[in-house]
């Protein structure tokens, strides 16, 4: 598990391109199936889906069987909710609505032992459940865990340039739903959204910061990658399974006429 996050957060931090889905389901199979396919990561959505940390726990271990990176999106910043994932194994933490450089500080150092203010215990999942020595476990929890911070609010890119300068930050990624309702608009496309996203790949650029999005499918993606962006997370495992039935019911009216 520690090499898989080492890999997924040098990577990353290269701006390699990376593909990944949201899991929203609370079943470990998932996430086997998309490590399995060759997903680079998944990002286990427990803002927007009901995920208990049991479920967490077992969605995590089953990206370490698979081979990919589990990064858990979190519901919250708290320093409990952020240990909690990282003592599971995950990769990193996606933090929602991160508006200005001091949250960025605050969720860096709730991440980190040297320099943080991370609750230490090598007892879990991460440690090699008392393994490793206390050396070894901060210096690999350390340089293996990845920061997104989830760009999505419009005092969020007012203050990109101070957020992508925040040391220990690996990606700026980018939620067009959220910046299309934080400015009064309801299209993803709307010009306004579009500039917020052209300012947050500027900054990401001039500051060496990965920046990722989310998009419904890959029909964007080589577009975005123009633009600079490296990192995708496309649609869900409950969107790729709707899409799949209603194909299946479209194709089962066609056959019925």
């Amino acid at each position: 598990m520690t090499a898989i996050n080492k890999v997924f957060r040098d990577r990353l931090r290269a701006r390699a391109q990376l593909g990944g889905t949201f899991i929203k389901t609370p079943a470990y199979q998932h996430v086997e199936i998309a490590g399995g396919a060759g997903l680079d990561f998944v990002v286990l959505d427990a803002e927007h889906a009901v995920f208990d940390p049991a479920q967490l726990d077992q969605c995590v271990l089953a990206a370490c069987a698979a081979g990919t990176a589990a990064v858990v999106r979190l519901p919250d910043p708290g320093a409990s909710s952020v240990l909690r994932v990282l003592d599971m194994g995950a990769a990193g933490v996606l933090v929602p609505h991160v508006t200005d450089a001091d949250c960025a500080r605050e969720i860096i150092a709730r991440t980190r032992y040297a320099g943080g203010v991370r609750g230490y215990s090598n007892s879990p999942r991460s440690g090699g459940y008392g393994a490793l020595s206390m050396a070894r476990h901060m210096q690999e929890a350390d340089s293996g865990v990845s920061v997104l911070c989830q760009i999505e609010d419009k005092a969020g890119v007012d203050n990109i340039e101070a957020i992508a300068a925040v040391p220990g930050v690996d990606c700026l990624f980018i939620g067009r739903a959220d910046l299309a309702v934080s400015y009064g608009v309801a299209e993803l496309d709307h010009p306004l959204v579009a500039q917020a996203v052209d300012k947050v790949v500027r900054a990401g650029a001039a500051a060496g910061v990965a920046v990722g999005i989310f998009l419904p499918d890959a029909g964007a993606l080589d577009a975005y990658a123009a633009r600079g962006v490296s990192l995708f997370v496309i649609g869900s495992d409950q969107s790729w399974l709707r899409a799949a039935a209603l194909g299946l019911s479209g194709r089962m009216a066609s056959a019925r006429t």
